[in-house]
């Protein structure tokens, strides 16, 4: 009982010692090597590379409407993207706040890593459509050396793959949600009245 009222508080974790707590644990149950972005890390090579064959004139005055174009396209794509993203949250936060599997994941401390996981999702789908937007802009002024334009390219690339990523994360994530509180509940004493076997 003792147990349980540590793990319950009426004020959310912070992200950042949530995030720093989850990663210890990671490191803890499967080593080193689980906390290494491998997924983030291949989206920074292909796109640094696709940026590196991408020519020179992409970034010239006269093809300026090809380039805002393209990042205009991306923008668009990134804010769907969200939006699915949100979708996907919002459907995660109705199975959160069901009675008692919502009591249940609190009392046993897991609603925070939950809660946690949706953060990071977000935060990275909003960085997408920040450096994108960035590009968008930086296409427009005149001036920007081509070194920081590839760069900025490879950069909206990059968040762009791994945004999409964790829009297909929160999908799978919800979906497994929706899954486990269907469980929980069938399996619950007052889903008919009597305790059923989760073996």
């Amino acid at each position: 009982m003792t147990k349980q009222k540590n793990n319950m508080n009426d004020q959310r974790p912070r992200f950042l010692p949530s995030a720093l707590s989850a990663i210890q644990k990671e490191s803890e149950q499967r080593g080193a090597l689980a906390i290494i972005p491998f997924v983030l890390i291949a989206c920074a090579c292909v796109s640094g590379a696709v940026a590196g064959f991408i020519p020179a004139s992409f970034w010239s005055p006269e093809k300026r409407e090809l380039s805002v174009a393209f990042y205009a396209g991306v923008l668009t794509f990134n804010g769907l993207t969200l939006a699915l993203g949100w979708a996907a949250f919002s459907r995660i936060y109705d199975v959160l706040l069901r009675g008692e599997f919502g009591k249940y994941l609190m009392k046993n401390g897991l609603l925070n890593d939950y809660i946690l996981h949706i953060t990071y999702m977000h935060i990275f789908e909003v960085v997408a459509v920040v450096a994108t937007a960035n590009g968008l802009v930086s296409a427009l002024l005149p001036n920007i050396p081509l070194l920081l334009s590839r760069l900025i390219f490879a950069g909206c690339l990059m968040w762009t793959a791994y945004a999409v990523k964790q829009a297909v994360t929160a999908v799978t994530a919800m979906n497994d949600l929706v899954w486990q509180a269907a469980f929980f509940e069938a399996n619950s004493p007052s889903a008919s009245g009597n305790v059923h076997s989760i073996r």
